[in-house]
């Protein structure tokens, strides 16, 4: 047994900075292996150099264990509540804003206006389809650059959304893919296109400028 415990001692010490939460028990064992020999020996009289040996060895290794567990534990709390708030303050920044035909609402430095809507819009294509219970929805914006640096907007900017329910983009129509650089302090105009369903009481169109935290401007028309 003082072998053994000379040999675990030994083991666990020299990987306990790398697998400090896995020798723990093995380090325990190495220790009482140690304690049981020296024990068995002094009643024997014989030599116990080497569960002495493990008795050290394994004590060391326990306590090295713990500590570097400890530490662990405690770097991990640290990194999850850093990214824990990292997570909120993120969320905290989204931007959400509504917004009415005729309204104006800034998001990106851009500001957005919603001009006007036709909701019966038949101006398009003579070979586009359409579906029976659908009718095609045009809404036209107007955008200005209030920041110091060029914008971009264009219709994959936009999602329309019909009592809740996610419309599809119409674009057989002339200019069914607006796209449009607005330069610093300057202006364009654009119009989006929506398939949506005849009886739909209530549209969303959403403008989220091209951002990727979740901000966005909801236009409501009613």
């Amino acid at each position: 047994m003082g072998i053994a415990s000379f040999v675990i001692g030994l083991i666990c010490l020299i990987l306990s900075p790398f697998l400090s939460v896995f020798l723990i028990l093995p380090a325990i064992l190495g220790l009482i292996l140690g304690i049981v020999s020296v024990v068995i020996k002094s009643k024997k009289k014989e030599p116990k150099g080497l569960a002495i040996a493990g008795i050290v060895l394994s004590t060391i290794a326990l306590v090295v264990c713990v500590l570097v567990t400890f530490l662990l534990v405690n770097v991990y709390t640290a990194v999850s509540d850093n990214i824990s708030d990292y997570i909120d303050n993120e969320e905290s920044q989204i931007t959400e804003k509504s917004a009415k035909i005729g309204e104006s609402t800034t998001l990106n430095d851009v500001t957005v206006t919603l001009v006007a809507v036709d909701d019966d819009f038949k101006d398009y294509y003579s070979f586009a389809s359409v579906d029976d219970d659908c009718k095609i929805l045009k809404a036209d914006f107007e955008f200005e650059n209030v920041g110091d640096y060029t914008e971009y907007v264009s219709y994959s900017d936009f999602d329309c959304y019909a009592d809740k329910f996610s419309c599809d983009t119409f674009s057989s129509v002339e200019d069914g893919y607006f796209y449009a650089s607005i330069a610093k302090g300057k202006k364009a105009k654009g119009s989006v296109y929506f398939e949506i369903p005849k009886d739909a009481k209530k549209i969303e169109i959403e403008y989220d400028g091209g951002s990727y935290d979740g901000s966005k401007i909801t236009f409501v028309v009613e």
